[in-house]
C-alpha cells in the first residue's frame, strides 16, 4: 500500500484547518502524524490572519519538527530594536520530533523524510516571520 493511499484514508483535508485549533497531540499514530504533516505542508500560511491563528499553526508545525513552539523563541532584536527571525535559534530536539523518530525507526526513508521536513520547515519560517512582522507592526515598528 502506498503512503499517499494511507494518508488519504486516515483524514480528509476538510477535517483539518490549521490555525483554528492545535491539532498535534502526543500519542498520535504514525498515520495521523503523516496526514497532519501533509496537510500542514500544503496549507497556505497566508490563510492564518490573526496572531492566535498564526501561533496555533506555528505550534503544530513546530511540534512535528521538534523545534521551539513559540515564535518569540526564535526571534532576536537588532540594534534598532526591530525584531527579526533568527535562524540560528531554530534547533531541533530529536527526542520530541515525531517525524525524526519515524525516520530513525525506519518508518520513513530519507527521501520521504526530507520532502516532508522541507515543506514543514518552509512553513515554520514563513509563519515565524509573519508573526514577528505583525508583532513589530502592532508596536509601530517597520520591519522592512
Amino acid at each position: 500500500m502506498k503512503l499517499s493511499n494511507i494518508l488519504n484514508e486516515i483524514l480528509t483535508e476538510e477535517t483539518i484547518t490549521p490555525g483554528t485549533k492545535e491539532y498535534f497531540k502526543k500519542g498520535m499514530s504514525d498515520d495521523e502524524i503523516l496526514k497532519l504533516a501533509d496537510v500542514l505542508g500544503k496549507y497556505p500560511y497566508s490563510r492564518a490572519k490573526t496572531p492566535p491563528e498564526i501561533q496555533r499553526f506555528f505550534r503544530d508545525v513546530a511540534s512535528l519538527l521538534g523545534f521551539p513552539n513559540e515564535p518569540a523563541d526564535v526571534m532576536t532584536y537588532d540594534t534598532a530594536g526591530i525584531g527579526r527571525l533568527d535562524k540560528s535559534k531554530i534547533k531541533m530536539k530529536p527526542n520530541s520530533a515525531p517525524l525524526f523518530q519515524m525516520y530513525k525507526d525506519k518508518k520513513l526513508d530519507m527521501k520521504q523524510y526530507g520532502d516532508i521536513q522541507k515543506s514543514l520547515m518552509i512553513k515554520y519560517v514563513q509563519l515565524g516571520k509573519k508573526f514577528i512582522e505583525q508583532l513589530m507592526w502592532s508596536k509601530g515598528w517597520v520591519t522592512r
